[in-house]
């Protein structure tokens, strides 16, 4: 629309306004995508490639250690942003640096009520000492390990080598009855109509086959990436002193909360529910432990609550600074 206005020296001026509303999906049109002459089997093979990248941070003045899908909201389970914003009046000018709720930020107020940004100084060093309390305790982290993944293995639907077979063979299978198919229709023993739906119906059932084998390898590589991690947090970290853990840079802390599967969901009121490798045995016998990141709490908050069910750790809100 347009939009009247006043100029600087009280003219009428005129400016356009527009609004975007999304339709209802049941009014959406769909609209058929042609062939790009780019194999399936190439296609395949680069989603594969690509399935473990993370989005790379779009802030250089830092490394957010909880960047990367690490950090959620828990209010809408959306990630939380990375923003940076420069802070002049301080005592010592330069920037401030704050994890916000994304799906808050691109769709606004009524989308998710989660308006607080959270400082990453503050919500960093609270995760860190959780977690390096876990690595300084080799028997802990190990046991944590192992159970997930044989939670992980437990998810697998027998033997995946075998399960892989079986539908290779299936796929084998289909070509099969397409050859023998188009071979009919070669000899004029199929119409075309009959040669159209049997190779629709086969069609979908390599398309099933497909997907089926593209689950099965990939739950097969989460699996020997758990069991490859495993080895490396062992072998790099769980015997490092805990003054040289603590000397870890944000960018090898970044890498152990991807290697240990870690999620952190933070609460409007600040508290972190922490879920990953955190171990049975770790929780229950560390319910009552105040650590550095729990230290400065405000006087209502002084309670550390604990749940056992999914590996998840909540810690209090900080008090403010």
């Amino acid at each position: 629309m347009q939009v009247a206005g006043a100029g600087k020296n009280g003219e009428r001026t005129y400016r356009k306004k527009t609004s975007c509303v999304e339709r209802p999906k049941e009014e959406w049109i769909a609209v058929p995508v042609p062939d790009s002459g780019i194999p399936r089997e190439w296609v395949d093979a680069a989603r594969d490639a690509i399935m473990g990248n993370d989005k790379p941070s779009s802030a250089g003045h830092r490394v957010w250690e909880l960047s990367g899908g690490i950090i959620e909201c828990a209010t809408c389970g959306w990630n939380m942003m990375i923003q940076s914003v420069s802070a002049p009046r301080l005592a010592q000018p330069g920037r401030l640096f704050y994890y916000r709720c994304r799906k808050r930020n691109r769709d606004g107020a009524e989308a998710c009520s989660h308006r607080k940004c959270h400082q990453a100084d503050q919500v960093e060093p609270r995760v860190w000492d959780l977690i390096s309390g876990l690595l300084k305790d080799p028997g802990r982290l190990k046991a944590g390990l192992e159970e997930m993944i044989e939670q992980e293995r437990a998810g697998l639907r027998g033997d995946p080598d075998k399960e892989a077979k079986s539908w290779l063979a299936k796929l084998a299978e289909v070509d099969q009855e397409r050859r023998g198919y188009l071979r009919l229709a070669a000899k004029g023993r199929l119409t075309d109509e009959e040669l159209d739906e049997a190779l629709a119906e086969l069609e979908d059932a390599r398309e099933m086959a497909e997907k089926e084998l593209r689950a099965v390898r990939a739950r097969r590589e989460v699996l020997e990436n758990l069991e490859r991690d495993k080895d490396a947090l062992l072998a790099s970290y769980a015997n490092m002193t805990p003054a040289a853990l603590d000397a870890l840079s944000p960018e090898e802390r970044h890498q152990i909360y991807k290697m240990l599967r870690i999620t952190v969901e933070v609460s409007p009121d600040g508290s972190l529910n922490v879920t990953g490798v955190l171990g049975d045995s770790f929780v229950s016998e560390h319910q009552d432990e105040r650590g550095r990141g729990t230290q400065d709490l405000s006087e209502n908050e002084t309670e550390t609550r604990t749940r056992n069910r999914g590996h998840r750790r909540v810690l209090p809100t900080a008090s403010k600074r």
